[in-house]
């Protein structure tokens, strides 16, 4: 038995794919098998996993349900004693794994474990954003909505994962409310060093993208209010109903927040890739739309030395 179990799903995940992959079979530590979800891919992505032959590497073909659902249903392959998070379009730097696995070794009481990482786009990789070490701040940024852990350079106990049932099955994304429930049964935490780098292009999260992103976060925090005060819980749609039923500004403050939110993110991708100047103008605009978050995000970027290419 392995003693990591590495999880990917893709849908449509060229042409980044075989680098994320390529980053995985690259690493340090080598015991691992590496079970990869196609979520219904209609691009050359079948084509290519077809292409490995790495007995490590098992493909899961299905039609397309979400992430979620995918990793969800990847959960049952997975056989290690870890279970280490790596998306279609990252990279994992050679030595995540063995630092990874050397810190959940030595602690037994966290059950997640990040890293810190930097913005890759496609002329190279920025700053990284500072993220939180303990767990009592990086439960309460996440409380607060604030990404105070990155799901896709996870390594999680598989025993826990499993514990809190492991991801929503819902049409929503799952990683903010599966890191609140094993951070309410064990403990959080990063390493302060960089080792993982999360691609930023222009298409990887639209207006709506942003959207789902940020009620499947409120309803994820929702959730988790409710249990820690042992309130009745809520389905999304019922939450949905509620959202709605808020005060028009308060809708107005959410929305120029999300647009915010979606210039922002295109500025640090158009920053790493072949519009520069572009980027800056977009990131003094998201500034102008929200200075309190789009400051606070780059004070967290600029805080660390930028990461050598």
């Amino acid at each position: 038995m392995p003693r990591v179990s590495v999880l990917t799903t893709v849908y449509n995940g060229m042409p980044y794919l075989p680098k994320a992959v390529e980053s995985i079979f690259s690493q340090t530590f080598s015991d691992f098998e590496y079970i990869i979800v196609d979520d219904g891919s209609h691009d050359a992505t079948p084509v290519y996993l077809a292409s490995l032959t790495d007995p490590r590497v098992k493909i899961i073909s299905q039609a397309n349900t979400g992430t979620g659902p995918a990793a969800q249903h990847g959960l049952k392959y997975c056989t290690g004693e870890y279970i280490a998070r790596m998306d279609a379009d990252d990279y994992s730097l050679p030595t995540r794994l063995a630092k990874q696995v050397t810190y959940m070794d030595a602690h037994p009481e966290v059950g997640l474990l990040g890293c810190q990482m930097a913005p890759m786009g496609d002329k190279g990789v920025g700053r990284s954003l500072e993220m939180p070490i303990t767990h009592d701040q990086i439960f309460a940024d996440m409380m607060a909505g604030r990404h105070g852990i990155a799901h896709s350079c996870l390594l999680i106990r598989a025993a826990r994962l499993r514990e809190v049932g492991g991801y929503w099955t819902l049409p929503l994304q799952d990683e903010w409310d599966m890191t609140l429930k094993v951070g309410e049964i064990s403990e959080l935490a990063n390493l302060d060093q960089v080792l993982f780098h999360y691609r930023v292009h222009s298409g990887s999260l639209n207006g709506t993208g942003m959207r789902r992103m940020r009620f499947s976060i409120d309803y994820s925090i929702e959730c988790a209010r409710r249990r820690q005060q042992s309130l009745p819980p809520i389905s999304h749609t019922d939450y949905a109903k509620q959202m709605e039923m808020r005060p028009w500004w308060k809708k107005v403050a959410e929305n120029v927040e999300l647009h915010a939110r979606s210039h922002y993110r295109l500025a640090i991708a158009e920053r790493q890739g072949d519009h520069p100047i572009r980027g800056t103008m977009r990131l003094a605009w998201a500034a102008a739309c929200s200075p309190t978050l789009t400051f606070q995000r780059m004070a967290r970027m600029f805080h660390r030395p930028k990461v050598a290419q």
